[in-house]
Formats: structure tokens, C-alpha cells, sequence
């Protein structure tokens, strides 16, 4: 933690020189080389005590998990190197946040929710809920996942890179991408595949401690955790099974949705059509997707999105786990 966090000596030149590291990789590099420690294997220790004991008035759940793909967690935690990643605190190794296992366990919850296999009242009860003059705690408590030290040589950390192909595009919107464009390759720390991580839930009684464990399960093994799931990282399988990759991991079912008034732009740059219905819930159509929802359209409606303006309408959405895809805009709704 101490070295992602102080020790970056310098940033790179804005005029950079692809024959020589720059001081990011660099230290990017020394981070790879960091292995686990005594202490830390001595804390998993006494953590996997703690998690193998069953508290009274409750009934606990521990099981392993291991990760298919890179996982990267944490992306947008505050770091010199403008890529964080999720340590632990004190001990510098890598861990599943428990606030990202309940969120991503919720998830899967509502998925059941709108195929109407389990209630609103369920959901409140097992995740807990704050309203106006209401509030309740969850019935399952969530703790965060460790990283075993015993996976992958006790070394969690593998270098990898995003490659921004279109930087001045993606800053100012106004410049157009072009293939003259010089790319910017990012690097940052991922945890590699291998790794496994502890994993531990209370419930008020051994058939709600399964039925959260199986959520959770089937969350991190169909829809993933931390970033970049839609590019195949971020999965996770229970221990001891086999690994699925991404290419076979069995697809949720397609189910639809209407979002009424919508917000819908048109980005001619990517040929793209977004439609939002909060800053969270937003749907994509692009290329010749976006061009069949755009000529489905009367012309007064196809020029006003092509001339940047905005438009209100009812909008069907497909959701396919993580996946949501403008399919249709519905002119007579659109104002």
C-alpha cells in the first residue's frame, strides 16, 4: 500500500519516449514482485479461525471462491498512478470489499425480483432498507473476502493495461477520432486469476444463510465483481470447481423493460444512441443497431436526434445481466 501510495518518483513526460518505462510501469513493475508476508499469513490465519466459528443466534457461511479472470477492484480509488486498486489497509494484500459483495448479491436479488421470484418485502429483509421515517438493518451480514495466501505463490499482483486509442475525442468531445491518433497506454494492477479469497455471510438461520450464498455464487460466476466486467474480468467460481471462461459462462436469459420518458441522445462520432433513465440506468445501441432504431423512427424525430437534440420518449430496453441495449424508441411517447 505504502508503495502504490508514496513511492511513485515521478510522472511521466507529456512527450513520452515509447523506447524507455515510464516512472508509472516502473513502479507498476515493483508492485508485481511483491509477495505475502509473514504477518499477513499469520492475520489469515487467525481470520479463517474467526470465520470457521459460528456466532450464537445465528447460522455463519464460509466457502472459498476463485478468480477465473483478472479481477480489478477499485479502479477509481484515489492513487498517484490515476488507477487504484482495493488493498487491505493494513496489510497491503488484495480482498473483496464486503459493501461490493452485498451490492452485487442485491443484483442478483432484483433480477429475482423482476421475474417475480421474490418480493419487495423479501429483498428489504435481507439487505435492509432507509426511507423517510423508516430504516432496518439486513438480515445477512456481509464481510469482506481475503485474499488466501496459499493461492497463485502468495503473489496476488499482475501488471495490465487500458489502451485510451482517442485521448483528445474522449477529453473535449470536439475532436474527432481519427486513425492518426497516438494511443495512451494506462497501466495498472490487477489480481491474477488463481487467486482465491475467503468468503464469509451470517443469516438468521441455516436456509436464509444458503440462499444468500447461492446468490452470491451465481452473481460472481454470471455477472462479476469490480470493473471491467463487460470485458471478461471480474469473475470468480467456488473453489475446487471448474474454471468458466467468459466465452462459456452460460448467459442470463434476455428479459425487456420499457423505461418511460427517457432521456436519448445521438453520438454521431461513435454512432451511438444512449438512452438514460437516471445517472446509473443507461442503455446503448450502436453501429447498425443504432442506425435499425434511428430508421424505425418518422423523419422528424430521425433528424431532430442527428441534429445533437435531445429527446424525451418511452424507450424498450434489453437487459442481459450486466448488459442493457436500446432495442427500440417509441415515437408516439416522444415529445
Amino acid at each position: 500500500g505504502l508503495l502504490l501510495q508514496r513511492y511513485l518518483t515521478a510522472h511521466k513526460p507529456k512527450q513520452r519516449d515509447n523506447t524507455q518505462d515510464t516512472p508509472e510501469e516502473m513502479l507498476l513493475d515493483q508492485a508485481t514482485g511483491v509477495k505475502v508476508s509473514e504477518v499477513y499469513r499469520a492475520a489469515f490465519r487467525r481470520w479463517r479461525q474467526f470465520a470457521q466459528q459460528t456466532p450464537a443466534g445465528c447460522e455463519r457461511v464460509c466457502f472459498a471462491v476463485q478468480a477465473a479472470a483478472p479481477i480489478a477492484i477499485g479502479l477509481g480509488d484515489a492513487s498517484p498512478l490515476e488507477v487504484g486498486i482495493r488493498l487491505h489497509h493494513t496489510y497491503g494484500m488484495p480482498l473483496l470489499p464486503a459493501s461490493a459483495l452485498k451490492g452485487l448479491c442485491r443484483r442478483v436479488a432484483r433480477l429475482l425480483r423482476h421475474d417475480s421470484k421474490l418480493s419487495d418485502e423479501a429483498i428489504d429483509a435481507l439487505f435492509g432498507y432507509s426511507r423517510d421515517t423508516q430504516a432496518a438493518a439486513g438480515a445477512v451480514v456481509f464481510y469482506d473476502a481475503w485474499y488466501d495466501p496459499d493461492s497463485v505463490g502468495g503473489a496476488p499482483f499482475h501488471r495490465d493495461v487500458i489502451t485510451v486509442h482517442h485521448p483528445a475525442y474522449y477529453g473535449d468531445g470536439k475532436t474527432p477520432p481519427t486513425d492518426f491518433d497516438d494511443p495512451t497506454p494506462v497501466p495498472f494492477l490487477v489480481i491474477k486469476p488463481g487467486a482465491r479469497f475467503l468468503c464469509v455471510l451470517d443469516a438468521p438461520d441455516p436456509a436464509w444463510a444458503r440462499f444468500a450464498e447461492q446468490m452470491l455464487l451465481w452473481g460472481l460466476e454470471n455477472l462479476g465483481v469490480g470493473a471491467k466486467t463487460n470485458a471478461g474480468y471480474g469473475y470468480l467460481t467456488r473453489a475446487g470447481s471448474a474454471s468458466v471462461s467468459p466465452a462459456a459462462r452460460p448467459a442470463l436469459q434476455a428479459s425487456e423493460q420499457v423505461w418511460q420518458q427517457a432521456t436519448v441522445v445521438y453520438e454521431p462520432g461513435p454512432r451511438r444512441l444512449k438512452a438514460a433513465r437516471s445517472a446509473q440506468e443507461q442503455a446503448f445501441a450502436e453501429g447498425k443497431d443504432a442506425e435499425n432504431v434511428l430508421n424505425s423512427l418518422p423523419e422528424t424525430l430521425r433528424e431532430q436526434l442527428r441534429a445533437k437534440k435531445r429527446l424525451i420518449a418511452d424507450v424498450v430496453v434489453e437487459q442481459q445481466g450486466n448488459m442493457r441495449r436500446l432495442v427500440k424508441i417509441r415515437a408516439e411517447s416522444a415529445r
